[in-house]
């Protein structure tokens, strides 16, 4: 099976930034990542939150599964191996999963508080265990960058309009833009997407300082979000190729 295909195709930013990691590091990296992009994409392929639901409920049991078996899927096996020879958490996999039920609900959140918590246990959560790959012993070190980095990743993703926008504005964000969510789901605000900008900016601003003080060993999880730092933005191939190659090679002091 090839891992790095499969994660440059599903989230071609992640592929080009863990070329970056020792070559000894990339396979499980790409297990991570390929692993990350299957599940994001559900949302796009089933139409019932139940479905989605049994789709999780079966990478679950298949993670739980010892490495010595098979589990009929190239993906999760790999990933069971992953797990196994890195050490890697199984509960923060559970966790993971179980947050990605709200991808297949319009559920919305109350607080940006509630926001953040599902950016944690997700993008984040992919974070920590990548920098768990990367330096074990130093993996501690970046977890302010994994939390305000999940927040803009997420963020990001909800400005270019690709995740369900009306269900992951929260309750408060709505107020303060004095948007009603039926108006939220229809025709969102320039008032609305500046609230969302806003709290999009502080994340990135916090983001940047905290990943300037990441050691340079744990820099690999971190360098696809070099192209988010300026939220919704939709900047070509090359452009977001060269904000990560720019980080990796010069830091993350100046903005883009």
């Amino acid at each position: 099976m090839d891992l790095a295909q499969m994660v440059r195709d599903g989230d071609p930013d992640r592929y080009f930034a863990a070329l970056f990691a020792p070559a000894d590091k990339r396979e499980a990296l790409f297990a991570l990542y390929a692993f990350d992009a299957e599940i994001a994409s559900l949302r796009h392929k089933v139409r019932e939150g139940m479905a989605g639901e049994i789709r999780l409920r079966w990478w679950a049991d298949a993670l739980a599964i010892p490495v010595s078996e098979r589990s009929g899927n190239p993906l999760a096996d790999a990933l069971k191996e992953t797990i196994e020879r890195h050490n890697l958490p199984r509960a923060a996999f559970d966790t993971y999963l179980d947050a990605r039920i709200a991808d297949f609900y319009d559920d919305p959140f109350g607080t940006r508080a509630d926001l953040e918590a599902y950016a944690g246990q997700t993008d984040g959560l992919i974070m920590q265990l990548a920098c768990l790959i990367l330096d074990r012993e130093q993996a501690q070190l970046a977890a302010d960058a994994c939390g305000h980095g999940s927040c803009l990743a997420v963020l990001d993703r909800l400005l270019r309009n690709d995740l369900h926008p009306h269900a992951l504005v929260p309750d408060d964000i709505l107020a303060s833009a004095g948007v009603d969510r039926a108006g939220a789901e229809s025709s969102p605000s320039e008032t609305l997407v500046s609230a969302i900008d806003a709290f999009a900016i502080d994340h990135a601003g916090a983001f940047r300082r905290a990943v300037a003080a990441v050691p340079n060993e744990l820099s690999p999880a971190f360098l696809h979000l070099a192209p988010r730092l300026r939220p919704g933005a939709r900047p070509g191939r090359l452009r977001r190729q060269w904000s990560v190659l720019k980080a990796a090679t010069r830091g993350w002091s100046q903005p883009e």
